[in-house]
């Protein structure tokens, strides 16, 4: 089982961009309620790529869901919510392994119309790159339903460390950085969030170690997932960007 936290989970319902800021920008940023067959809510974020499909993380929809609804704020003070008919998880996710393939699609029954889907990058970030994280819910003081954004430096991802079960290769489609106590990160429920590299969709929020700042967090590698992530979208109904 996984040792190191991920970035939602079905008895948390939280997310936290630690040392963030409140925003009413990236209105592409969505919140996801997830409930699974047993009825429990599972809370994370995620990007919207297409006015019928969202990118989340695949743990997010681990749980056996049974129904997912998208709150949207297109003007930044109003929700709109839209229901899901579908949804899809990368089939080389594995709950138990840490990172590996750790996306999911989530298909709306109508089209969200008045937001810009963020582009997806066709190209890995380097090390060193500055990056943006944006995630929903209660910040350090229990203030929930907010969206926060911090920003963070890329570094390279560790090879492995066995210690927390990641071994060698877990890391090699993420992206990571290494959170200080003083700079942001990301925690429970911000999963499936967006890493932004100039405006561009480059990471989906996966998980961390330890706890919330952490030693190392990591993204899913949205460049690496392009030739799954492109093929759902046709199966999904809509064009690859």
């Amino acid at each position: 089982m996984l040792v190191a936290r991920i970035a939602c989970a079905a008895d948390v319902g939280v997310a936290r961009i630690y040392g963030g800021v409140a925003t009413n920008a990236y209105p592409a940023v969505v919140a996801l309620d997830i409930t699974s067959a047993g009825g429990a809510v599972v809370q994370c974020s995620g990007s919207l790529i297409a006015p019928t499909v969202v990118l989340t993380a695949g743990h997010c929809l681990s749980f056996g869901p049974s129904a997912a609804v998208v709150s949207v704020i297109p003007d930044g003070v109003h929700v709109v919510r839209y229901g899901a008919i579908g949804w899809a998880v990368n089939p080389r996710f594995d709950f138990d392994v840490a990172a590996v393939a750790d996306a999911a699609i989530v298909v709306l029954a109508v089209p969200v119309l008045d937001v810009d889907p963020f582009p997806l990058a066709a190209v890995s970030p380097r090390p060193r790159t500055t990056a943006t994280i944006v995630g929903f819910g209660d910040d350090a003081s229990g203030v929930s339903g907010v969206k926060r954004a911090g920003t963070v430096i890329l570094r390279r991802c560790p090879r492995a460390m066995p210690r927390i079960g990641i071994h060698r290769g877990q890391l090699a489609e993420s992206l990571c950085w290494r959170p200080r106590r003083s700079l942001p990160d990301t925690c429970q429920g911000d999963s499936g969030g967006p890493l932004l590299v100039d405006g561009v969709l480059a990471g989906v929020t996966s998980g961390g170690f330890p706890n919330c700042p952490g030693v190392v967090s990591w993204d899913t590698d949205v460049a690496q997932l392009r030739p799954w992530l492109d093929a759902a979208l046709i199966d999904a109904g809509v064009e690859s960007p």
